[in-house]
């Protein structure tokens, strides 16, 4: 066996140590981008909940019949706005939705289509569709294809104080959407009571403008033939 001198074992320490040390950064940069990654899955998520307004009278009054008519006009609203805006629906409540986006101003801007699109629907066997919807933003836990927790909890209270025709969403899902499309328009609603919560966060209300008037075509005035004396 050939003994190493001092000075060769010194030298190969100088060598070895520049691939030790790439290593090791190596092995941090690894480390790092899968705590990125981790992290990127625990993105913030929106929730957005919808609910028909009246539905259990709609159902008494009208039948089976009206309330599989409201349903259906509410779950395709519904379905074509969130397609449009890359939201999901993580699953039906009977009489309303619940549905999640990566993106806040998306969910804003599907709620502002769901809004207009209902209140331009003719009524349904006399009943006129009314949606209320509530969003927050925060961190819910993943439990299968749903979602639980805080976040989820405070969406579904707000669309219970929600106004027909109205969105009820908290602070930081108004400074994360705050441009606005058509006549919609944000209105400071405060600090709302909320069932189970003892400090509520400062909430806005997304309200649409008023319905434009129907524009009537006006023919010219006809020229009338002057009276002879």
């Amino acid at each position: 066996m050939v003994k190493r001198s001092p000075k060769s074992k010194r030298a190969a320490r100088r060598v070895g140590a520049p691939f030790v040390l790439a290593a090791r950064l190596l092995d941090i940069r690894a480390t790092h981008r899968a705590m990125l990654e981790r992290f990127a899955k625990r993105g913030a998520i929106t929730i957005m909940f919808t609910d028909i307004v009246d539905f259990t009278k709609a159902t008494e009054a009208g039948g089976d019949k009206t309330a599989t008519k409201l349903l259906d006009a509410h779950d395709a609203i519904v379905e074509t706005h969130l397609r449009r805006n890359q939201g999901r629906i993580v699953k039906s409540l009977g009489d309303g939705s619940m549905a999640a986006f990566n993106d806040p101003a998306a969910a804003v801007s599907a709620a502002i289509g769901i809004l207009e699109s209902v209140r331009a629907l003719p009524p349904v066997r006399d009943w006129r569709l009314r949606v209320r919807i509530g969003i927050d933003l925060g961190k819910p836990s993943r439990r299968g294809d749903d979602y639980i927790g805080h976040t989820v909890n405070l969406a579904a209270r707000l669309t219970r104080r929600a106004r027909p025709g109205e969105g009820l969403v908290t602070d930081a899902v108004k400074r994360a959407g705050q441009s606005l499309d058509g006549d919609a328009r944000w209105e400071e609603r405060g600090q709302v009571s909320l069932k189970g919560l003892a400090n509520p966060p400062k909430t806005w209300r997304l309200k649409l403008g008023r319905a434009r008037p129907k524009r009537t075509k006006v023919s010219a005035p006809r020229k009338i033939p002057a009276r002879s004396r």
